[in-house]
């Protein structure tokens, strides 16, 4: 690996980015979470076009000689203002609980799945695969929730290490309705979740994956990378005493910046007893 690459990924994994940089992650994680999706460029463009032909009246009216010119301008003003609101107060009472209650309804499905693979203490070893792929669907649904995403923006994954490798690593399981391939046999060292931990068992956030070098983001399965957005975290399993990095629970998402602020936080803390309960089963 060159020293670029490995450069940017010290940079990532110790967070030393400069000022400068600091401040365009800021905007950058304002924007894709606070400026709604359909005020982004072709939605702003669509409507400043939608609005401007709502308010073309008075200058059709000014071209034809009916009115005067600072007459034409107020009218357009006006029209065009009024249609503005009228247009912030249609998106301010749509209904936003839809998408949420359809997200819960599937969360309770697989919760479903995964208590009745639970008999007492211990798993059966035949439905441990399922109750992994039920704890990762939990997880997916919630992460959903948290950053406002659609069905298939989101995706989650377990990747551990083969038998004692250092370097090569196995996708076991992705979430229930994930077409994305599984048992697939990849070099460590080419994902970036490895690299999360060499550094040890703490999750961390990859707000975009375009911002790292090209050796790095290559999907492992894909041939074309769908996703921006990265959060890790360690699966841990204890020995001899110890805790060692068994692999780890990588989650993705289409939008980037989709973990910025606390969200990476609520995610760990609500879904903590989720992640333990994998750890547990593999």
């Amino acid at each position: 690996m060159s020293e670029e690459t490995d450069k940017k990924i010290e940079t990532w994994l110790s967070d030393s980015h400069g000022r400068g940089y600091r401040i365009k992650r800021y905007l950058k994680g304002y924007f894709y979470n606070k400026v709604p999706r359909d005020l982004r460029f072709f939605g702003l463009f669509h409507w400043l076009v939608k609005t401007a032909m709502a308010a073309s009246s008075p200058a059709v009216a000014y071209f034809y000689g009916s009115i005067q010119a600072s007459i034409a301008t107020m009218a357009f003003a006006g029209i065009f203002i009024g249609h503005s609101f009228a247009g912030v107060l249609d998106r301010l009472s749509r209904d936003k609980t839809s998408g949420q209650s359809e997200i819960q309804a599937e969360m309770m499905v697989r919760l479903g799945d995964l208590l009745s693979g639970v008999k007492g203490n211990a798993v059966a070893q035949a439905g441990r695969d399922d109750a992994i792929r039920a704890c990762l669907g939990i997880i997916e649904n919630y992460v959903r929730l948290v950053t406002r995403s659609k069905k298939g923006e989101v995706s989650v994954s377990l990747v551990l290490f083969d038998g004692n490798s250092a370097t090569k690593m196995k996708i076991r399981h992705r979430n229930p309705g994930n077409e994305r391939p599984t048992n697939r046999d990849v070099h460590g060292p080419n994902l970036i979740g490895w690299h999360a931990c060499q550094r040890g068992r703490e999750p961390r956030v990859l707000h975009d994956l375009r911002e790292m070098p090209k050796r790095v983001r290559a999907s492992p399965t894909q041939s074309k990378v769908g996703y921006r957005s990265l959060f890790f975290v360690p699966v841990i399993r204890a020995r001899d005493g110890s805790e060692v990095v068994r692999g780890f629970v990588s989650i993705d998402c289409q939008r980037p910046y989709a973990f910025y602020g606390n969200r990476a936080d609520v995610i760990m803390v609500t879904c903590e007893p989720v992640f333990s309960r994998i750890n547990d089963l593999v």
